[in-house]
């Protein structure tokens, strides 16, 4: 740390002194922060003023120290009361400010993102209303901060961890969490890249030299992560690190991973990126909040996380409290994926997934995904036992009576495959004739093995066979058939997808020949037996007595 002199020491303090007064315009006072912003980045630039380093053992350079950091603190909680208020210049002028005041290693000199400046950021960010927040300022966050910089988005990672952990420890999950919400904004913003090459060719905000050690700061929470850290360097670094020691080829756990930043660790990043989702889903989100990350995980996060299993817990509770609805359909849409491609043992899914079946769901809005859910829950797996997808197929057909006849297509579609698959319970359609039965199905109960679904027979297809849609009588009346058996199975992501609008449009587009509704053109509009036959005639008869005159 240099010392200017006294002269240019008494100018830099009557400076700050006079840029830290607040001003009541807006315009202004931005104007004013902006100034200030700039002036504590040139003192850093030119290493008056640096971050990290011990006080000065000097009492002038100590006091000069004290009065620089007080000043900049004050400048700093500026800043986040006027985050607080939604000013759009506030959060690009401390993002500045974060970005002028690096923490510099004492061993090697690299820089690193000051984490207590973008706590502070984030912070503040989190006291603004999720109502308020509009689409210029997600807009503005995403594309201008968190995308572009991989050790923005690593230290953000640990910032929100650690704000959510707060939050969860005052809240104790009593009311709804606002501050998760905005949490959740802004976790859903930061990027994981797929591969460790995309990963690699992201920018960082500070570049830190090849072969540059951990920086101290936070080697305490790195030693803990790098204990379990396997190979996930480059090619080229490794070379490197074995050129360098002369013929000895380290172990792959000392190799160059465990000598370059946390940020530019692949591993390191998933692992951060899981802390801080599982940090954010403790807290009691509201419903809006919470379909948005039943919605975002599935395709976001579970296939990028070390260990997606820890997530069944929230898809679980989500269930639990929220099970019927659109949050239901959500939650066991995840937990479908836990059990399919991470080995997850949840016993009670079909029975869930049963119980979501109703009318009300054929007409909500979130059908075509709990279609795709439905479809791929029964279709995908061989070894269901017969009373189980009789149950299903039985509870389908009920609800189709009433149900839209988008909704009546894809079940008869989905009853027609799960029938051919199953030819166990050929004996819902195929009874004797003259061999009269009791309808022993409990529509009323929501567990499929007690249901009595085999001592049943599905005479709802009788009634659909009589459906207004000439599509749904010709799927109701071919199920079963012989025809059937020999024709493919019906691709259920096309029925899936149908809608009133995609039928009506369907119907009106189709090409039917013309028919000649008379051979005569007729010379009135009534027969010629009928009293009123003389008394209004056609157009084309006139104008024959016309000609005829």
């Amino acid at each position: 740390m240099q010392e200017p002199n006294g002269l240019e020491a008494a100018e830099i303090s009557r400076q700050i002194k006079k840029l830290v007064k607040e001003l009541p315009d807006i315009r202004e006072d931005a104007n004013r922060l902006d100034e200030l912003r700039r002036l504590f980045a040139r003192l850093v630039a030119s290493g008056d003023f640096d971050f990290g380093s011990p006080i000065p053992g000097n009492p002038a350079k100590a006091k000069w120290r004290a009065f620089l950091s007080k000043q900049h603190k004050a400048m700093v909680a500026q800043l986040c009361a006027r985050i607080a208020d939604r000013r759009h210049s506030s959060i690009r002028c401390l993002f500045g400010v974060i970005a002028a005041s690096p923490v510099t290693s004492k061993e090697t000199n690299a820089e690193f993102v000051n984490s207590d400046l973008l706590e502070k950021w984030l912070q503040a960010i989190t006291q603004v209303e999720a109502e308020e927040m509009d689409k210029g300022m997600r807009r503005m966050l995403e594309s201008e901060f968190f995308r572009p910089y991989r050790d923005i988005q690593y230290y953000s990672l640990g910032s929100i961890t650690r704000l959510a952990t707060a939050e969860y420890k005052q809240a104790a999950g009593s009311v709804f969490s606002r501050v998760g919400e905005i949490l959740l904004e802004l976790l859903m913003m930061i990027p994981l890249q797929p591969s460790p090459a995309e990963f690699e060719s992201q920018k960082c905000l500070f570049q830190t030299p090849e072969g540059t050690s951990m920086d101290e700061m936070y080697a305490s929470e790195r030693d803990e992560d790098n204990a379990t850290v396997t190979d996930g360097g480059n090619d080229a670094s490794e070379s490197e690190s074995d050129s360098d020691n002369s013929g000895w080829r380290p172990s792959k756990r000392l190799k160059t991973d465990r000598q370059r930043p946390s940020y530019q660790q692949f591993k390191l990043f998933r692992r951060e990126y899981q802390r801080a989702w599982l940090a954010v889903l403790k807290l009691r989100l509201p419903i809006v909040s919470l379909k948005r990350a039943l919605q975002f995980l599935p395709d976001n996060v579970l296939n990028s996380t070390p260990n997606p299993l820890r997530f069944c817990d929230f898809f679980m509770q989500a269930y639990s409290d929220h099970g019927q609805g659109v949050v239901g359909v959500f939650s066991l849409d995840g937990l479908f994926i836990l059990i399919t491609e991470h080995g997850l043992e949840y016993p009670d899914f079909y029975s869930q997934l049963y119980a979501l079946i109703s009318p009300r769901v054929m007409y909500a809005k979130y059908r075509e995904r709990f279609f795709s859910l439905l479809g791929k829950c029964l279709l995908r797996n061989e070894m269901l036992p017969a009373h189980l997808v009789a149950a299903f197929v039985k509870r389908l057909c009920r609800c189709s009576l009433s149900a839209p006849p988008s909704g009546a297509l894809f079940v008869l579609a989905l009853v027609s495959n799960l029938l051919r698959k199953h030819p166990e319970c050929g004996s819902l359609i195929h009874r004797g004739e003259g061999n009269e039965i009791e309808d022993m199905f409990s529509a009323t109960q929501n567990d499929p093995t007690i249901s009595e679904s085999l001592r049943t027979s599905l005479w709802e297809l009788m009634a659909l066979e009589r459906h207004y849609h000439p599509a749904v009588c010709t799927i109701a009346r071919s199920i079963g058939s012989i025809q059937e058996l020999k024709s493919p199975l019906h691709d259920m992501d096309m029925f899936s997808g149908y809608t009133y609008k995609s039928l009506f449009d369907m119907e009106r587009k189709k090409k039917t020949a013309t028919t000649a509704l008379t051979f005569k053109t007729p010379s009135s509009l009534f027969t010629d037996d009928d009293s009123f036959s003389n008394i209004l005639a056609s157009g084309r008869s006139g104008m024959k007595n016309t000609e005829g005159y």
